[in-house]
Parts: structure tokens; sequence; C-alpha cells
């Protein structure tokens, strides 16, 4: 209710509610300090802060993404392959590096995306064009998929197995928290200096995780397994991603059907290919005689595609139709991930301890019942609505993501880890991919080449609506596949 006060009355006094949830998660860290076993603390502070990262550019992002489309005088489709060109990189090569972490090194590969993706950071807001911008994007994506496959690899690695709930609970508390101070900081680093300090204002925080992976890691000791590395398939596998995203993005014309289904074949040769391969990129075998393995990712694949473009089409919904500044627009979507962060750690604690098929499938019906409630939002929608749905789904996935990520982690053997871990944030991804190449094409569908503006307004209400409707529909497949997992 302080949230819905506050946006009503326009004041931005958010920074106390903030310092708050920090206290609060801060206060997590340290409580459960003495619970981790000795040596591990630095490295679950590390890969924390590098799993702030990723989120805090995200949704600060999705705030700026008005000022941007004003300073490029772009379309609608176009503005969304802002974000989408970051997880097309990130979904491209996240299986593949996730195999070659496992052969190379997890730490180095970790350094290795903090530097590309610091140095990204700081090119994209010297962008001067918009192919320059999504260039240095993917840059991003391709480094955030370098931090985010090794982090919960490492973490995995070096807590035993009656701990694991609580570091991996933790970690995904601090992608929370990154999503929760992302919506807000970035509207007031829009408002005071336009889009390119989004980026400026996150190159510090890089070099301080950089100097923290330098220090922190020495005993994150990892056992290479040294076999080939399956290039072809690699390449294979990054294509039919790249083919099957950007040409779902552009379904409507005849080049975009053929990309598309281009990427379909080249996906199944790629699954029909590595089950041959004594060392593959992706070990369909596990898929195939783990169903806790299995049903679990396809739940997490749902759940992320179900759930990602709701802040992306909220963003805009409220500063093109309710008229909020980007500070106000980031004072009501941070509901959600600020929710998100209070219970992600405490759910992880307690799958150690209660089955994740219980927990996880509450957290998607919970998502279940947002997205009906979010089918309904139109301009005349309350604010009050709107932070309730939104409230709805930080709950739900609070309460999804970090059992599920337990469940997937710890039902394979120690050997699996990296690839595990590279499947597991694979969906996460590809789902959030999907659910951005659904947005887009919904928008395109209504708007055209358009840019979003007052008077087509409605057009966009539509498309947002439908965006809802597809998938809460699919949510309910997904409780399934949560539900069924087993033990």
């Amino acid at each position: 209710m302080l949230f819905i006060i506050i946006v009503e009355k326009r004041k931005h006094n958010l920074p106390f509610s903030f310092f708050l949830i920090s206290i609060y998660f801060m206060g997590n860290l340290q409580n459960n300090q003495k619970i981790t076993p000795k040596g591990t603390w630095p490295v679950l502070l590390t890969t924390i802060f590098a799993s702030f990262m990723n989120p805090f550019m995200l949704s600060s992002v999705n705030i700026g993404l008005p000022d941007i489309q004003e300073y490029f005088n772009c379309s609608a489709t176009t503005l969304s392959w802002v974000s989408n060109s970051f997880l097309l990189a990130n979904a491209m090569v996240l299986l593949p590096l996730s195999k070659a972490s496992d052969i190379w090194g997890r730490v180095k590969f970790f350094r290795i995306g903090l530097y590309l993706f610091t140095i990204s950071t700081l090119i994209t807001g010297l962008s001067a064009n918009i192919p320059m911008l999504m260039a240095s994007r993917v840059l991003q994506g391709a480094g955030s998929a370098l931090m985010s496959v090794t982090a919960i690899a490492i973490i995995t690695d070096v807590f035993p197995p009656h701990k694991r709930g609580v570091a991996l609970g933790l970690n995904i508390g601090g992608v929370y928290t990154g999503l929760s101070v992302g919506p807000f900081i970035g509207g007031l680093l829009t408002q005071m200096g336009g889009w390119r300090l989004l980026f400026f204002a996150a190159v510090p925080l890089g070099i301080i995780t950089i100097l923290f992976s330098h220090f922190n890691l020495k005993s994150a000791t990892q056992k290479l397994h040294k076999h080939p590395f399956d290039y072809k398939g690699g390449i294979l596998y990054a294509l039919a991603i790249f083919l099957f995203i950007f040409g779902g993005g552009k379904i409507k014309t005849l080049p975009g059907i053929l990309m598309f289904t281009t990427g379909i074949a080249f996906m199944i040769v790629f699954f029909i290919g590595q089950t041959k391969k004594e060392y593959p990129v992706l070990n369909v075998n596990l898929l195939k005689s783990n169903k806790r393995f299995t049903f679990s990712n396809l739940a997490a694949l749902i759940h992320y595609a179900s759930t990602f473009g709701v802040s992306f089409l909220l963003s805009l919904y409220l500063q093109y139709s309710k008229k909020l500044s980007p500070g106000e627009a980031g004072l009501v979507l941070v509901i959600q991930p600020a929710i998100m962060a209070i219970t992600a750690p405490l759910t992880g604690r307690l799958s150690d301890k209660i089955d994740a098929g219980i927990l996880a499938s509450s957290g998607m019906a919970l998502t279940f019942i947002s997205l009906v409630m979010m089918i309904f939002i139109s301009s005349e929608s309350s604010i009050t609505y709107i932070t309730t749905s939104l409230a709805i789904l930080g709950f739900g996935f609070g309460l999804f993501t970090s059992p599920n990520t337990n469940a997937i982690m710890g039902s394979v053997e120690k050997h699996h880890y990296g690839i595990a871990s590279g499947i597991n944030a694979t969906m996460r991804v590809f789902g959030q991919t999907l659910s951005m190449m659904t947005a887009t094409i919904f928008i395109s569908i209504f708007l055209s080449k358009e840019s979003i503006s007052a008077q087509n307004i409605d057009l966009f209400v539509q498309s947002m609506n439908l965006y809802f409707i597809t998938f809460a529909a699919l949510c309910i497949p997904g409780i399934w596949f949560s539900i069924k997992r087993g033990n």
C-alpha cells in the first residue's frame, strides 16, 4: 500500500524503501554466513555481485526505452530489439559456454564474462546510432552469459547439498535485488542525464566485481574434464537459436518465416547429432533419463517465458498511457522484484526441507492468477490494480525460482554441474527471449512500424492484453510439469 500511496501522490521518496530492502537482504547474508562452509562466503559474495548486475541492467533499460525511442526516433518494433539483442546473444552462447567452462575452467570464464560485460556496457553508453547500440548490447549479452552460466555452477560446486538451497536462494536474492532497484534507479538516472547515464552508472559496479573475482575466487577450485569440445555442435546450436528468434521477430515477412522454420530444422538436426557424440554440447541422455531434471527445466522455460515481458510492456504502458515519469513508472514496477528479493532466500532454505514440486507449483499457480488479472488492464485501470497484480506475480516468482533451481542442480551428479547450470540458464534466457519475441510480434501486428504515442496507445494496450492471454494459458502445462517432476 505504501508503494501505491507514493505513486499516486508522485513523491520521489523511494530511496528509504530501497534502504529497507537492502538492509533486509544484507541481513539475510549476515545471518546465513554462520551456516555456510568455511571459505565459501567470499565466493558467494562475488557471485551475488555478478548476479545483481545483469538484472539491474535489464530492468533499468526497460525504464529508459521511451527516452531511447525519442532520441533515435525509432519504431516500437525496433525499440523492442534493444532488449531482444541482449537476450538473443545470451541464448545463443549459454549452452556451448557452459560445456566449455567444464573443460577449461568456470572461474576463468566467469572473469572473461565480467570484463566483456563491463567494457561493452561502456561502449553501449557511447553509442551514436541504433546499429551501434544493438551491437554493443549483443556483446553485453555474451558477457552476461559467461557470468550467469558459471556463477550457479561455482556455487553448486563449493556448497554441500544440505546448504546449497540457502546459497542458491541468496544468489537468486541478488538477482531480484538487481531487478528491484533497477526500475527506480533507472528512472532517476534517465531523468537526470538521459538513457546514456543508465550504462555509464553500471561501469563502476562492473569494475568492483572484477576486483572481487580476482581476490575472492581463489577457493573455488574445480576438477577440469579434459576432453574435446564439440565446436560444430556449438556453432549449429547458436545458429539455430539465432534463426529461430530473429526470424520469429519478423514472422510477418517471407524472410522471417524462412529463417524461423530453418531455425527449427537446425535445432532438430542438432538434437539428433548430439545423441551420437561422445562428448556432446548438450547431454541429451541426461534429459531422457532424468525426469526430475527435464520437467524442472521445462517448468523454468515456461515460467520465464510467461513473465519476462511483463515489465517491458508495463513500463511502456505506465509512461505512455498513465503519463508517469520514468521514476514514477519504476516505483510501480519495483513491487514485483522487491517481493521476489525478500521471498527467494526464504524459499531457497525451505527447498532444503520441503519438496520443490510443492513450492514451485504453488508459485506458478500464483503467476497464473497474476497474468489472468493483467488480461483486464485497460487505459482506465488504477495503479492499485496494477500493483496488486505485480505483488502476486512477485510472490509467485519468489516461490518458484529457488526451489526449482535447487531441484535442477540437486538432480544431477557433480561432474554434470556445469552442463546442468548451462541448461538451466539456457531455459531461463530462452524463455525470456521467447517472451520478448512474442511481445515484439504482437506489437508489430497492432502498431506495424509506428512509434508508441498517445494517439495509438489503445492499440498498444490491445497487444499487451493478447500477450497476457497467451502466457496465462501457457502456465497451465507449466504447473503440470512442476507437479509431475517427481521426488
